[in-house]
């Protein structure tokens, strides 16, 4: 049924399109060790991400840091990132021809991730500068952030579609519960930062192992 159409595919980002987690972790552990407190490796790094920096420096630090230097660490890491968010960052494999196609396939896209908006913005600038996204969406202290569904309904209303019209592409359990508790196509992606079995635990309706299966299940689900 044309109602049940997919229209627009709209994308986390870490995990997801980018492999953030080296200049993610690079920032992080620069402000955990200027106060003095454990650093992490990249794969600790990964099960973190996804759920906003202050959530991940949280996870990051000791439970008896007291919350002056939460704050600090905090503070520090916000100054220092979003002037080196592109330095380690890379593409995972086969995302640039990915986008090329459904642009050229003509589904509208769009990145909705719980980074700080800014720092969103300039990753998206500097990775993706020709494609033409309707909406790039991250924390900028007002709108609702994933997997809260006042997101996804500001997402319906700005996009006018019907819930099924969307697919929501995310590698993280709370981008799956999010996109199900929608009811948008959730496409869970098998490389990033969550297991197959968190994903589908969380709603996932499929799984890609390439981004060459989630144009494949996108142009399918029509």
């Amino acid at each position: 049924m044309e109602q049940q159409k997919v229209r627009a595919v709209i994308f986390d980002l870490d995990g997801t399109l980018l492999d953030t987690a080296q200049d993610i972790g690079a920032g992080a552990n620069l402000a955990l060790h200027r106060f003095g407190l454990p650093e992490h490796s990249i794969e600790e790094y990964h099960t973190f991400i996804g759920r906003g920096i202050r959530r991940l420096l949280r996870a990051a630090m000791p439970q008896n840091v007291d919350e002056a230097t939460y704050e600090q660490v905090v503070a520090d890491y916000l100054a220092y990132y979003p002037e080196h968010c592109t330095e380690r960052t890379v593409f995972f494999p086969g995302i640039e021809q990915m986008m090329r196609t459904l642009e050229e396939d003509g589904f509208i896209l769009g990145i909705l991730s719980n980074k700080t908006e800014t720092t969103t913005l300039r990753v998206i600038g500097h990775f993706f500068p020709q494609t033409p996204f309707a909406v790039v969406w991250g924390n900028n202290g007002v709108r609702p952030l994933k997997p809260q569904l006042d997101a996804g309904r500001l997402l319906i209303q700005t996009l006018q579609l019907a819930p099924r019209q969307i697919a929501f592409v995310g590698d993280g359990d709370t981008d799956m519960a999010f996109a199900s508790g929608m009811g948008f196509r959730a496409v869970g992606v098998s490389w990033g930062y969550r297991s197959r079995e968190q994903l589908q635990a969380a709603g996932a309706e499929r799984i890609a192992d390439t981004p060459e299966q989630i144009v494949q299940f996108i142009r399918s689900a029509q």
